[in-house]
């Protein structure tokens, strides 16, 4: 019980810790229909209320209001303040990179609870909102689910205003690999997602390549790029680095799909690769910004970039290379993969002999051998190599095939 020595420290009681309607939203920072969600919710309890008004304790809303300042603090990225994720985006995704993080980054054993979470739960409200909805239907501790959700919003206060989090489904969701079996739930973009519109090819291979094998994956990009079509590379030192400078030296776009977070850089050699990257062309990881590097994540990121590609070309290649998962990868997703005749006739080389016995698998002794079977597959790549090699823009930032430009995102 409240005790009051006089009626001045009543009033200044009343005036300052009792709150209508309209100061508690405006406290909280909602709209009055949210406040109202709380109440019938019993989130909040109001000190009296009738039709047209209630009463609150302002020591009563100080937790609630935490606890929404952190769930909304990531409304910096909302398309409401001028970012291009809504906040029921945001709030969904934090939601999976909670649970994913309770289940140790397990992807397998939390994509099923989940999928199961979303028909009982409405996983686009804050976590702070349905913690115990989901601690009774997944056995975590709520205290545990708000401390990993905090880890996850901390992590996606680190993102750019105009990095897009895309979850599968949705339009901006690469179409090919919505189609596989390694889909990831989200996907975070930095720089145009508008190039996923074109076929895109991956261009792979060792980190320590031959003279020779720089030069051809350059090579190769370059007259990629002539066909309007993006390249696709893991941005790792050696090949990777070499097919997404040959793009970038002809000013075509580039995909770069990485095994960290789009918020972080490796290997930190190619920082201003992959920034020139994000400026002319794409960015794209399943990482969530408050995830670790671990070494693990650069083989799962083979199979996204396999699944927004037709095919993957294989340059320069060892035993052991992880150009081989990705090869893998592909054949599984039902995509072409390219070795070169020069790899095949190595006689120091076991994988090349073994991989063109597989179904999807393809040799080649030149670039526009390479591209004639490309054509052959698929049809409605080009109208015919020498019409598009006459009439093509010198690179597909031009013409009238698409828009591709990063400030043009309609």
């Amino acid at each position: 019980m409240l005790h009051f020595d006089n009626r001045g420290e009543f009033e200044k009681f009343v005036s300052e810790e009792i709150l209508l309607t309209h100061e508690a939203t405006k406290y909280l920072g909602i709209s009055s229909q949210r406040l109202h969600q709380l109440v019938q919710s019993g989130k909040l309890t109001p000190l009296k209320s009738t039709r047209s008004s209630s009463l609150f304790l302002k020591s009563d809303l100080y937790d609630r209001k935490f606890e929404l300042e952190k769930s909304y603090g990531t409304s910096r990225l909302s398309d409401k303040e001028g970012g291009v994720n809504s906040v029921e985006t945001i709030n969904d995704a934090v939601n999976y990179f909670t649970l994913l993080a309770l289940f140790k980054n397990k992807i397998k054993k939390c994509d099923p609870i989940y999928d199961h979470l979303a028909t009982q739960v409405n996983l686009t409200l804050p976590t702070v909102d349905i913690a115990k909805d989901i601690s009774t239907i997944t056995g975590f501790d709520e205290k545990e689910i708000l401390f990993e959700s905090e880890k996850v919003m901390k992590g996606f206060k680190t993102l750019k205003e105009d990095d897009y989090i895309v979850k599968i489904g949705s339009e901006l969701y690469p179409d090919l690999l919505n189609k596989t079996d390694h889909a990831p739930v989200f996907l975070f973009m930095r720089g145009n997602p508008n190039l996923l519109n074109f076929k895109a090819i991956s261009i792979v291979g060792t980190r320590n390549p031959s003279q020779n094998g720089v030069l051809r994956a350059k090579v190769l990009a370059e007259k990629l790029g002539l066909h309007r079509i993006v390249v696709a590379s893991g941005l790792a030192r050696g090949i990777d680095t070499a097919a997404h400078n040959g793009a970038l030296s002809r000013r075509n776009p580039t995909i770069s799909v990485i095994g960290t977070p789009i918020t972080k850089v490796y290997p930190k050699e190619n920082e201003d690769l992959q920034r020139s990257i994000e400026e002319s062309g794409l960015v794209i990881s399943q990482f969530a910004p408050s995830m670790s590097v671990q070494r693990w994540n650069f083989p799962m990121r083979n199979a996204i970039m396999s699944g927004i590609s037709l095919a993957t070309v294989i340059i320069e290649a060892g035993e052991t290379s992880g150009s081989l998962i990705q090869a893998d990868y592909a054949l599984k997703q039902g995509r072409m993969v390219f070795i070169p005749q020069s790899a095949v006739d190595n006689e120091n080389l076991m994988w090349p002999k073994k991989y063109v016995q597989r179904k999807g698998a393809f040799k080649f002794s030149t670039i526009d051998e390479l591209l004639e079977i490309l054509a052959t597959h698929n049809h409605d790549l080009f109208t015919t190599l020498d019409q598009n090699t006459k009439t093509s823009p010198a690179n597909i930032s031009e013409g009238s095939v698409g828009y591709v430009h990063k400030n043009d995102r309609s």
